[in-house]
């Protein structure tokens, strides 16, 4: 009985010795994909080991065993218009994706609008067999939703799917300022997150969220449901804005009202500057500290780590700045409402090839693991272990596992093995 114990109380120990060796590992980047043609955005349906990675020219690209595919999954590059800010920016797969193949698209195209370009959210549908369809019908597309731009600017960038409802967020309308202070505006669209029930046929948009100068990217823990997002600053603070699941409809992030934690400018009807109903962000790039010319200032919300192959990174939010060239992380009590240190990783990430620089997204795949989209040198990398991490927790688990095996030593041991550690 006494081996019995001492032989379990051994593995234990090992299995912890291994877990906090896997827990402790650094972070490395890999490239995996290239050549590829302004991309901004990956993702993939889940449970997809493919990474579908948009290319702002109107094209969806998978990636699947270490090869770019061909032809494109979907090509609506006749559609798109690509000058300032625009072009084909997300792409978002519903759980019920492998059942009826629909999935939907976010793009801008040219018009006569002010701005010359209108605002898209489109439903196209893969081509059967759909949980593992290469291919997508170009040639069927449902209008979901439009919008008339009145500048080239500050159009969002992001579709995302939670709890039944197609999420997107928009921006003020572009310019500078709000000069419209159409972020505060309840007739407005502009500046709001707004919702699409999937429930229905033809969903109507509905403003859940208001206040935003430009949501380029954002997204929702997939196991809390929390809302991350990254918005865009004028010229003093980039921020992230983090809400709860659960968080009631209608709240104001402060937009044009405030920028980030400072004062901006007071528009009319809309709440003083700090004012208790307005929520602020978690955290912060002062421009002060992080400007970098020409490119200035941008903050690209990320997404939270939920894979398998970091298991100590669950939880934690990585997010980057398109001109700073840098990536953070933090984690977010959602419990509490705190944030733990925000930390620089980029030392920690540099890649094998290439490099992280102008990220226009930090994105995941079907199983939560993350990937860095370069629009610059078309490229896209994935977050791994440091390599020989994981090895070397094995190599201590299988060592360990072995003394536990042996014979108890008459003259007692002095190892991890030994009786009177029990």
């Amino acid at each position: 009985m006494r081996l019995r114990l001492r032989t379990v109380a051994c593995l234990a120990a090992a299995a912890l010795a291994f877990s906090e060796r896997v827990g402790a590992a650094g972070l490395s980047t890999v490239q995996v994909a290239s050549g590829l043609s302004a991309p901004v955005y990956a993702t993939a349906p889940t449970g997809d080991a493919r990474v579908f990675i948009v290319e702002s020219g109107g094209r969806i690209r998978i990636l699947k065993d270490s090869a770019i595919l061909e032809p494109p999954f979907l090509d609506i590059q006749g559609r798109v218009s690509t000058s300032c800010e625009c072009g084909l920016l997300s792409a978002v797969f519903p759980p019920s994706y492998a059942q009826d193949g629909a999935f939907y698209v976010y793009y801008t195209a040219p018009s006569s609008a002010p701005g010359g370009i209108t605002s898209h959210v489109s439903r196209f549908h893969a081509k059967a067999p759909f949980a593992t369809s290469t291919t997508a019908d170009a040639s069927h597309e449902e209008p979901i939703f439009s919008l008339a731009q009145p500048y080239s600017n500050h159009n969002g960038g992001t579709l995302a799917v939670r709890g039944g409802f197609l999420y997107l967020g928009l921006g003020d309308g572009g310019s500078g300022g709000d000069p419209e202070n159409r972020a505060q505006d309840d007739n407005s669209l502009f500046g709001k997150l707004l919702r699409f029930d999937l429930s229905q046929q033809n969903p109507a948009a509905e403003v859940w969220a208001k206040g935003l100068r430009n949501p380029f990217r954002f997204s929702f823990d997939r196991v809390t449901g929390d809302l991350y997002i990254g918005d865009v600053g004028q010229n003093k603070r980039e921020e992230i804005d983090v809400t709860p699941a659960g968080a009631p409809q209608g709240l104001n992030y402060g937009w044009a009202v405030m920028e980030g934690s400072e004062c901006y400018k007071p528009v009319p009807g809309a709440p003083p500057c700090h004012d208790p109903s307005l929520t602020l962000p978690v955290t912060e790039l002062p421009h002060s500290v992080y400007e970098t010319p020409p490119c200035g200032v941008a903050i690209t919300g990320g997404s939270v780590y939920r894979g398998a192959a970091i298991p100590s990174l669950r939880g934690e939010y990585f997010f980057s700045d398109y001109c700073v060239g840098k990536v953070w992380s933090f984690r977010w009590d959602g419990a509490g409402g705190t944030v733990g240190p925000v930390v620089d990783r980029s030392s920690e990430l540099v890649p094998d090839q290439g490099q992280l620089a102008n990220l226009t997204a930090i994105s995941e795949d079907g199983f939560g693991e993350l990937y860095f989209v370069n629009l610059n040198d078309g490229s896209l990398h994935k977050l791994l272990p440091e390599p020989g991490s994981c090895a070397l927790g094995l190599s201590a688990l299988a060592m360990l596992a072995a003394l536990c095996a042996r014979p108890r030593d008459p003259a007692g041991s002095r190892g991890l093995c030994r009786e009177n550690a029990l």
